[in-house]
């Protein structure tokens, strides 16, 4: 088979995916239509302005990483063009094929100091620390917090094979050879200096960076619930669920390589929140003064969680990027 069909088997597996999800996602609110409209909703805009908030926080930890990496690499971005590449360039995801996060972050933040190339492999190695931490913390949360989950098995198996398929590239020696044969510092004769930054020091720092990373959007995901009008009970109580949640739904969505992880990450989302719903509609519903209201579905309000959920990221990526978008002007001197 040449690359050519490969390439085009690969994007019509992606867009069975897609259109399967799709498909299931279309099923559920057709089928609980009545019950979501009947639903007393109570839409609370300061706890979603929170979750949005939270949002943003959540990637300085990581932010800081790829600062700290291409510091490692020898390079001298300036931190405001970090932070301002490292935001702008989220909305890189939703652009088929993932690069554009690449192009837009290494092309933002490059300058006299900064090569495009090292930049580039920052960014790599960043993303690739951030979503094996994701699928780790997914595994161990599962592992103690979801016992009894029906589904607990496959979900610890895919969050094991999720933070295999991120971590083995990690290895330093492993990635320094990868990004060599890439053609990473082609005519530089101090790449493998610049590389051997790249350790496990490096390697141990970003876990723990990452580690705020997912637990604050784990955080910003118990906002969004009480934006919408439920009551998921204290932060700490509830965080590690929250925060398996968000981890595994946005590593699955990364590593489908769809654009934005589109409608993976809902499913991913549905799949470990239908459950802890299904207890709390019991009766624990805020605001449910209709006797009938707390028939309705878990999966049904799982779905419009993980919908709120894409919105607010969105929009938080939108507003970010616009008061970043001005690019501040070098002091002279």
């Amino acid at each position: 088979m040449n690359t050519a069909w490969k390439k085009r088997l690969v994007a019509i597996l992606k867009w069975a995916i897609v259109i399967l999800i799709l498909g299931w996602v279309i099923h559920e609110l057709h089928q609980s239509r009545a019950q979501l409209t009947h639903y007393p909703w109570r839409f609370r805009y300061g706890w979603l302005g929170l979750s949005g908030l939270i949002y943003l926080l959540a990637y300085i930890p990581a932010c800081a990483f790829w600062y700290l990496v291409m510091r490692s690499l020898g390079q001298r971005p300036r931190l405001y063009d970090t932070v301002r590449a490292y935001y702008i360039g989220h909305l890189g995801k939703y652009v088929p094929g993932k690069a554009m996060v690449v192009i837009l972050r290494a092309g933002l933040v490059s300058g006299d100091h900064v090569r495009p190339g090292i930049a580039a492999v920052a960014v790599f190695f960043e993303t690739l620390t951030m979503m094996a931490v994701g699928a780790f913390l997914s595994a161990v949360i599962i592992i103690v917090w979801f016992r009894g989950h029906p589904q607990q098995s496959l979900f610890t198996l895919t969050a094991v094979g999720m933070m295999c398929v991120a971590a083995l590239p990690l290895h330093p020696p492993l990635f320094r050879f990868l990004a060599k044969k890439c053609g990473v510092g082609r005519g530089d004769p101090e790449i493998d200096v610049k590389l051997r930054g790249l350790n496990l020091g490096t390697l141990a720092v970003g876990w723990g960076l990452m580690s705020i990373t997912w637990i604050l959007l784990g955080a910003g995901l118990w906002a969004t619930i009480r934006g919408i009008g439920f009551d998921p009970g204290g932060l700490l109580e509830h965080l590690p669920r929250f925060t398996a949640a968000v981890a595994m739904s946005l590593v699955l969505g990364f590593l489908t390589m769809i654009p934005g992880g589109f409608m993976v990450r809902e499913w991913g989302l549905v799949q470990l929140l239908k459950l802890y719903f299904a207890a709390m509609l019991a009766g624990n519903a805020v605001g449910a003064t209709d006797p009938d209201a707390v028939a309705i579905d878990p999966e049904a309000v799982a779905l419009v969680i993980a919908a709120m959920q894409r919105l607010i990221s969105i929009l938080a990526e939108l507003a970010a990027s616009a008061v970043l978008l001005p690019k501040r002007r070098r002091r002279n001197g």
